[in-house]
Formats: C-alpha cells, structure tokens, sequence
C-alpha cells in the first residue's frame, strides 16, 4: 500500500492519495494545531469514531486514513470464495 500526501489550501490541508487514488483529506484545527480525517469514500458506521480523532501529526492522520480505506476496501480480497450455492430449494417455491 502507497501513501501520498498532496498539500493544499497553504498547508492547512493535505490530500492523501492510497495506491494513486484519492480517499480523502487531513485538515488542522488552527486553535488546537490537531489534524482531523475526512474520507471521500462509505465505510463501516462501527469505524465512525475515526472522525472525531484528532491527530498530533499530519502524518499521523493520513496513516490513520489510509488504514480506515484498506479495511474497508481489502475485506475479502485475501480470501477466496469457494463454496457453490444450491439454488435448487429455492427455485422450487416458485411454482405457477
């Protein structure tokens, strides 16, 4: 998995590209100086706490969403799916 980060908006916020593809952005709270995740892309709602983390690096937070986007998009892609569905049982209750 690559990383990139893209600054834009005078360094206030980064674009970060995973495997040359945008996912999302970092942007810093000026009063805290935190960075904060904003993802361009559906993901799990039981990972909807990753938003209101705040990161002490911008580095940080772009890791953050990088992971975020692998978990969400690399769910099955190292398992093989196998297994035949018997239709079979289902297809019978539908008699005219």
């Amino acid at each position: 998995m690559k990383i990139s980060f893209k600054e834009a908006d005078n360094g206030l916020k980064n674009d970060i590209f995973v495997d040359d593809r945008l996912t999302g952005t970092v942007e810093i709270n000026l009063w805290n100086q935190k960075w904060k995740i904003n993802p361009f892309f559906k993901f799990n709602p039981m990972h909807q706490g990753i938003l209101y983390t705040e990161y002490s690096s911008c580095y940080k937070a772009g890791k953050a969403l990088a992971k975020l986007y692998s978990d969400t998009f690399t769910f099955f892609e190292d398992e093989e799916i196998t297994q035949e569905i018997d239709m079979r049982g289902i297809l019978n209750n539908f008699s005219p």
